[in-house]
């Protein structure tokens, strides 16, 4: 069995109706990563890997890591893929039934922001404003604030209580994952930037992974070259150009030095450029595009 077949059982597809995104919860922003990423190259089996995976979350002091894998236009998510292997006990099941996809404050703050939520229940429980005026779902006549209401009690009884979720993107897709590390923790106070550089570390490490190995998360239809680089990339490209360091180009652009260097490496994978000089050179010579 190759590591691409050992991989795909591990996936839930979402398919039917299109999901609106939720509201955003206040944000607390941080910062940076490393990278871990030969360890899961070199365990064969799905078996070492949970194992792997599992004691990295405990090393830093979580307990499940939830991974999905979204397709978005605008606001609305069209199609989902979530990994089984990392996740509390009946919890993806749980999660995809009740559609909390649709709610979840922390999904909506990912989608549409470049630098890491770090949550408690409390927080996210302050997006829901006031129930009375939430808007109802258009399937069922429910009320949003409602299933908000039931998704963080059901986190909470699953010991997802507090944590870190964060977007990553694909050098070779348009799609955007999403994880999530969660504890039993009530207060989010416990996060330090440390803790926060660590969660990215591992996150990374897997999400590269995932990308390089199992065929569902990549879209095969998604060429690099047939899309334009996003507007992000394109002022980082740029800030590269007029001679910015990493911290510089956060700085001004009010993102995370994880999120810069990120889209930094994906850049020189997609124009096969050697250096960080060698593609400020392409920039410079207005080659990217």
């Amino acid at each position: 069995m190759g590591p691409r077949d050992s991989i795909d059982h591990s996936f839930v597809l979402l398919d039917g109706c299109p999901i609106g995104l939720g509201d955003v919860p206040p944000a607390r922003a941080t910062a940076p990563r490393a990278a871990i990423a030969d360890e899961l190259n070199e365990a064969r089996m799905p078996e070492q890997r949970r194992l792997l995976i599992r004691t990295m979350l405990g090393a830093i002091g979580f307990d499940w890591l939830c991974y999905w894998r979204l397709n978005c236009v605008d606001d609305t998510i069209t199609r989902a893929w979530y990994v089984r292997d990392y996740a509390a006990p009946g919890w993806p099941e749980r999660y995809i039934e009740e559609r909390y996809l649709e709610v979840d404050p922390r999904i909506a703050f990912a989608c549409r922001r470049e630098w890491p939520l770090v949550w408690d229940l409390d927080t996210l429980r302050q997006t829901g404003g006031d129930s009375g005026s939430a808007p109802k779902d258009p399937r069922n006549g429910s009320n949003m604030a409602q299933r908000l209401a039931r998704l963080l009690a059901d986190a909470h009884d699953a010991g997802m209580r507090s944590g870190i979720t964060f977007s990553l993107a694909s050098p070779r897709s348009a799609q955007q994952s999403v994880l999530s590390l969660s504890c039993a923790n009530l207060s989010r106070d416990w996060i330090s930037d440390r803790i926060v550089g660590q969660a990215y570390a591992l996150g990374l490490a897997l999400h590269e992974y995932l990308i390089d190995h199992a065929a569902p998360l990549v879209d095969e239809h998604d060429e690099p070259h047939g899309k334009p680089i996003t507007p992000v990339q394109q002022r980082i490209l740029d800030a590269l150009t007029r001679g910015l360091s990493d911290r510089q180009i956060a700085e001004s652009l009010r993102m995370s030095t994880h999120n810069v260097d990120y889209h930094l490496r994906l850049l020189k994978k997609r124009f096969g450029a050697a250096n960080r000089v060698h593609l400020a050179y392409l920039a410079g010579q207005g080659e990217l595009r």
